[in-house]
């Protein structure tokens, strides 16, 4: 086998590492997982974010900036940072858990919001993580800290681990050259027609 130096595409990684702690927190606010399921979410935490900081470097290795510190923040402040939070409480070190982890949870869906900016020129379907996600994550806050019915989260959370999988599906075609559409570059939607610059296509930072 011929060795070489290049860095292979990692996305792969870190979007079945986003479906599967998605699919976490869905079941939590749904009711799937029964009580005391805390620590089987940390754990996914770990695991998601070790693969989530790993796919990060690679990309910012590889000259994918968008990419590679939007996977990287993911790891940490979205994965071990909940995660953590939430093992503390299992084990009974914290005196509560809210308000101060549904206020992390809208600033989370903040940060994603604010992320949209980076997104603007990649395909549709890819931009969708900044306002989808960024919304989920403030639903998932405001159930903690107002009430809002877990239901609200628990679906929308199913929406993106259904999001993961098929960016997931998209990377892996796009490691032996199949092409799985993800749609026109976001910036094409957002903005009328006649207010655009002559742009040539995008493809997503995970091909």
């Amino acid at each position: 086998m011929t060795r070489t130096t290049e860095w292979g595409d990692p996305s792969a990684i870190g979007f079945a590492a986003l479906a599967g702690i998605n699919l976490a927190f869905a079941g939590s606010f749904l009711g799937w997982w029964g009580p005391g399921h805390n620590a089987l979410v940390f754990t996914i935490g770990i695991v998601g974010g070790i693969a989530q900081v790993a796919t990060g470097l690679v990309q910012l290795k590889r000259g994918e900036s968008s990419g590679g510190t939007l996977m990287t923040t993911f790891g940490l402040l979205f994965m071990w940072g909940p995660g953590t939070m939430l093992l503390l409480d299992s084990l009974g070190m914290v005196g509560a858990l809210n308000p101060f982890f549904g206020a992390w949870s809208l600033f989370l869906g903040a940060l994603l919001w604010t992320w949209s900016v980076t997104l603007v020129y990649e395909p549709a379907f890819e931009f969708l993580i900044g306002p989808v996600g960024g919304t989920t994550l403030a639903t998932a806050g405001l159930h903690d800290v107002v009430g809002l019915p877990a239901v609200v989260p628990g679906l929308l959370f199913v929406g993106l681990t259904l999001w993961g999988m098929v960016m997931l599906v998209h990377s892996l075609g796009a490691l032996r050259g199949l092409t799985i559409p993800l749609g026109p570059p976001a910036i094409e939607v957002l903005t009328p027609a006649k207010r655009q610059e002559s742009r040539s296509p995008t493809v997503s930072h995970s091909d």
